[in-house]
């Protein structure tokens, strides 16, 4: 099952109507509180129902490449494919760099990374060899669906490595790790990567070789330092002439694939929220209440605070959440997952209202959301109460994992 949204939309939606929201909350004016004409009031908001359900991870548009072991969850490998064509004018393709006429001295492949280490492990770099055009999706691959895809390990030819040793970012903050392509692995590259006939996927596959047992990451398709190509050549124009130039190629799409952590039964139990794994929650409130309020009053407080019950936070690790109105009603309450085969238990997954959509950081042990705005708009017929779901943002590590307990909400209002 494939997610309503690409990752890629999500976040962009996300930043605009977080912006929105963040404009639009109303804060507390006391000059009306201390009116005698208005009356403040109190009321507490029970929890009605809860879930924590699953849906298809993704690890594409996070900007980086994941190598290595990190809190329970195991980086496989990283996919990226390369342009077609140059980004030099005219415009070059890959195979046309195995045309009779072009002689191609060397090629390098490169990345950058602003992380340091020091291993005992390589860095290999190889070609997946398909015959389709298209073998991975950003928005739909991940460890979980693998078997719907091509097995990239065991169709895959070696290209080069490197050492991860002495990695250490300069004064850019980065250090460059480069393939350099030169005689017989210059025939490899040829043959299995320039030939875009015999294998028209383009796709490379990053992995370490030995096992890392701390995170380390490489600037992804989606970061300005992308991972290239640049080919230096010499083409024979007529008998007279050759030109001696080289072209880049830049990175086109990429993710990482890893094995996530086990859902455990506890993570049912509270809410759940971890990216990796695909973990998110939904929480109702009984807003019977609020449709008793006359009908000029006034929200002028309420938060949804949530206590940490456990994490995998480090010191310094940051962890957004972002909560949304369901647009749509929940029809099963208990845990769902989108790797059921009983459709009765796979309705994980489910559309924000836009008119409601808000992110808060974690901060002292708990997080605190403003939602106010939902509940005035709930008043105000512009919203229904099919309630709100809680997810991990997108700028986040996949791998930070939090359960929350789950409160009451109180609420501060003014009526006339």
């Amino acid at each position: 099952m494939h997610n309503c949204f690409s990752i890629k939309w999500v976040l962009i939606t996300s930043i605009v109507f977080l912006s929105f929201n963040a404009c639009s909350e109303e804060t507390i004016v006391y000059s009306e509180i201390e009116n005698p004409n208005y009356t403040i009031n109190t009321l507490t908001l029970p929890l009605d129902k809860n879930k924590v359900f699953q849906i298809n991870p993704t690890l594409g548009g996070n900007g980086k490449f994941f190598f290595g072991d990190v809190k329970g969850s195991e980086n496989l490998f990283s996919l990226f494919s390369l342009t077609l064509f140059s980004g030099s004018l005219p415009p070059t393709a890959l195979f046309d760099l195995l045309a009779d006429s072009i002689q191609v001295d060397s090629a390098l492949v490169y990345m950058q990374t602003g992380d340091s280490l020091n291993s005992t492990s390589n860095l290999s770099l190889y070609s997946i060899l398909a015959t389709e055009d298209s073998i991975f999706s950003e928005d739909s691959t991940s460890y979980y669906s693998l078997d719907n895809y091509i097995d990239f390990e065991n169709n895959a030819t070696l290209l080069h490595q490197i050492p991860l040793v002495n990695i250490e970012p300069d004064s850019t903050g980065y250090d460059t790790l480069d393939f350099l392509f030169k005689d017989d692995n210059l025939e490899l590259l040829k043959e299995f990567y320039f030939d875009t006939f015999t294998y028209p996927a383009r796709t490379l596959m990053l992995k370490n070789d030995e096992p890392l047992d701390e995170l380390f990451t490489i600037e992804s398709d989606e970061s300005s330092r992308q991972p290239r190509m640049r080919v230096w050549y010499k083409a024979t124009v007529n008998d007279t002439t050759t030109i001696d130039t080289s072209i880049l190629f830049f990175g086109d799409k990429g993710l990482s694939i890893f094995l996530p952590p086990i859902v455990e039964e506890e993570d049912k139990n509270y809410v759940t929220l971890n990216s990796g794994s695909g973990l998110q929650s939904v929480l109702r409130y009984d807003l019977d209440i609020i449709n008793e309020l006359e009908r000029n009053s006034i929200v002028k407080n309420a938060n949804l605070v949530l206590n940490i019950e456990s994490s995998n936070l480090e010191e310094g690790d940051e962890f957004y959440v972002v909560v949304a109105a369901l647009s749509d009603s929940v029809e099963n309450w208990d845990f769902t997952t989108f790797l059921s085969e009983d459709e009765s238990l796979s309705d994980s997954v489910y559309v924000s209202d836009q008119n409601f959509i808000i992110s808060r950081k974690v901060e002292d042990g708990k997080i605190e959301i403003p939602i106010q705005a939902f509940i005035q708009s709930y008043k105000n017929d512009v919203i229904n109460n099919h309630g709100l779901m809680l997810y991990s943002g997108p700028v986040n590590s996949p791998f930070d994992k939090i359960r929350f307990d789950t409160e009451s909400v109180e609420v501060l209002y003014v009526k006339p």
